[in-house]
């Protein structure tokens, strides 16, 4: 009776566990998506889309930051980027746009600039990484000494 018994227990906390924190059960052996390495994968990652919708607007002539202003516009107003843009492209300037969505463009404004400076700030971040100098192993020291003396004994030879 006692097997019995441990058994249900052990089958009835697997199965509440299970019930009830659904969300951490779930993510078990899962590997956390790789950190974005381009700018356009770090723009597409903030505003939760694909890479290519922000690589097609950079082949439009968009620079970054109109990039971000115009996915905060579409994401603001529900509207498809590619509304947005060619809204941009008929002649209409930003602030025309946000006017006739009813947002307002000092908002725009400071939103744009927010998340352009965190995306850039991740930018230079691994341009300051690629950038550290690399430390040389005790042995490699020694390696150098040791070919600087070579050297130095080769030429008094001489």
């Amino acid at each position: 009776m006692e097997k019995r018994e441990l058994i249900l227990t052990l089958f009835l906390s697997i199965f509440l566990i299970t019930m009830i924190f659904p969300t951490a059960v779930r993510g078990w052996g899962r590997k956390p998506p790789p950190e974005p390495k381009t700018l356009e994968e770090r723009v597409a990652r903030k505003f939760h889309i694909e890479q290519s919708i922000v690589l097609a607007l950079e082949e439009r002539g968009y620079g970054t930051e109109e990039v971000i202003r115009l996915l905060i516009l579409a994401t603001a107003t529900g509207k498809r980027p590619d509304e947005i843009s060619i809204l941009k492209e008929e002649g209409m300037g930003w602030e025309e746009i946000a006017k006739r969505y009813g947002i307002e463009t000092d908002t725009l404004g400071v939103e744009t600039q927010k998340l352009l400076s965190e995306v850039e700030e991740k930018k230079e971040e691994g341009i300051r990484e690629e950038k550290k100098p690399e430390i040389e192993l005790e042995i490699e020291k020694e390696l150098r000494k040791k070919l600087e003396m070579e050297k130095t004994e080769s030429d008094e030879l001489r």
